[in-house]
């Protein structure tokens, strides 16, 4: 799952592929199963936007209520007739398969996770939203909160704005934060009042530090199968199966890496402003099997607080592989507190910015 951008499986990314992958133009198909084929220029570079993401391997379903912070980014864009026509035409393995007819809509729908932090603000990667920096918020992309079940209804609300980091890099992924404002409406301080929303409290720079190999939870929606560290990023896991979106949240428990064992694994993608964290065996060694995977890109890595509640310390930003035995990357919530209040005040309605200013 590393060199994480995210590999939205979401009808976005696979629109953009149907368009770009002409009948007429079929990608060539070097194996039936394995998702290998090598697709036309325009199709890969469209792909290549959304290629890797933040995913959960090897855990379980949350337990109700255990995560009322969590949210979901998703759109409302939808398949045409013509578009699963043309789906149906392409053999199992090319790159612009997008299987319409074996995976949920909800499937599609989903883009990433974040985590809800009050006053209608979320917090989440920037990763997840920089395919719209400098623009208009979109109308098709929404968020979801106070469910942790993907095929609800309810609970869905409008963008008013979103606010990234001026010092994001995709590659290498640096500084990946970013901020979304939703619109005000009723129905916020319904699900509050009800429990199902509640606000994250945020790790400060003055807050305890981590102990060694301390236990932490990472929380989504994000693909659940195996996928070995070199692999190409594709729709199918190590074993040749279909990736698919859990419609019900997953959750993991991982262990706190510090950050002499983090530069070890992750070289210069490692630096002052992440966290690494991963399943450890008994004898200290990185599990396989157990990590994040594309979808759960942007959702909270938390800690059991004092006072017997949870603090988020990390946004899921980047990986290599899914269950590969490497540790994953968050973005270091510690590290961002005097952004994180400055570009709620720097957001303008309607529009995705930077801050600071570029």
């Amino acid at each position: 799952m590393k060199n994480i951008l995210i590999f939205i499986v979401a009808a976005s990314t696979l629109l953009a592929c149907l368009a770009a992958c002409k009948p007429s133009e079929p990608a060539q198909q070097t194996s039936s199963t394995a998702a290998k084929s090598s697709a036309p220029d325009d199709c890969a570079t469209r792909r290549a936007q959304f290629d890797d993401g933040g995913r959960i391997v090897g855990g379980e379903p949350a337990r109700p209520g255990s995560a009322p912070w969590q949210i979901e980014i998703f759109t409302t864009r939808e398949f045409t007739a013509a578009d699963r026509a043309f789906d149906k035409t392409l053999a199992d393995g090319d790159a612009c398969k997008g299987y319409l007819d074996t995976r949920a809509d909800y499937e599609f729908a989903h883009i990433c996770g974040g985590s809800y932090i009050g006053d209608q603000w979320i917090i989440t990667a920037a990763h997840c939203v920089d395919t719209w920096k400098n623009a208009a918020v979109p109308t098709d992309l929404k968020v979801r909160m106070g469910t942790q079940d993907l095929t609800s209804d309810s609970g869905t609300f409008a963008i008013e704005s979103i606010v990234m980091h001026k010092d994001y890099t995709r590659k290498p992924l640096r500084t990946d934060i970013a901020l979304i404002k939703v619109k005000n409406d009723d129905k916020i301080a319904g699900l509050v009042a009800s429990n199902k929303l509640a606000a994250i409290d945020l790790m400060q720079p003055n807050d305890r530090a981590f102990d060694s190999n301390e236990i932490l939870r990472v929380t989504g929606w994000g693909w659940m199968g195996q996928r070995d560290a070199n692999a190409e990023v594709t729709g199918f896991d190590s074993q040749g199966q279909l990736q698919r979106t859990p419609p019900q949240l997953q959750q993991i428990s991982l262990n706190y890496l510090d950050d002499k064992r983090c530069r070890e694994a992750l070289g210069t993608r490692y630096g002052p402003d992440r966290i690494c964290a991963a399943s450890l065996d008994a004898d200290g060694k990185v599990e396989q099997g157990k990590d994040i995977c594309q979808g759960d890109s942007g959702g909270p890595l938390t800690r059991a607080a004092d006072d017997g509640g949870r603090t988020l310390v990390g946004i899921v930003s980047g990986g290599k592989g899914c269950g590969a035995g490497r540790p994953g990357v968050y973005t270091r919530i510690s590290s961002y507190d005097q952004w994180i209040a400055a570009a709620k005040a720097s957001a303008v309605s309607g529009k995705v910015t930077q801050y600071p200013r570029p």
